[in-house]
């Protein structure tokens, strides 16, 4: 099972919902047994980023120009609405990639 990992500030509110959103469309589209998402702190980001598949970003990192080990999705499209579509669909092609 690959581990998303969903970071904002505090690690409460928006990456919780962010997370709750991502992994209810996966349950949904019957991939939930391939990827969990869940919400951390940024302040701890690269503790947890050692482990996971997928980093979905809420709020910019004060490291923005940093590459990651993992790939990135933008998580704005969760709490808009606007590309979320697009942005599902990138999270379920690195699920799926072995």
């Amino acid at each position: 099972m690959k581990t998303i990992i969903v970071a904002c500030g505090g690690g409460i509110a928006s990456s919780a919902t962010v997370a709750a959103k991502i992994n209810e469309i996966l349950k949904e589209r019957g991939l939930s047994s391939k990827a969990k998402a869940e919400a951390v702190d940024i302040k701890s980001l690269d503790t947890f980023m050692q482990n996971a598949d997928i980093y979905v970003s809420i709020t910019p990192t004060r490291r923005a120009k940093t590459k990651y080990p993992i790939p990135v999705v933008n998580g704005i499209p969760f709490l808009t609405g606007v590309g979320m579509d697009e942005a599902i669909e990138q999270i379920i092609k690195l699920i799926q990639v072995e």
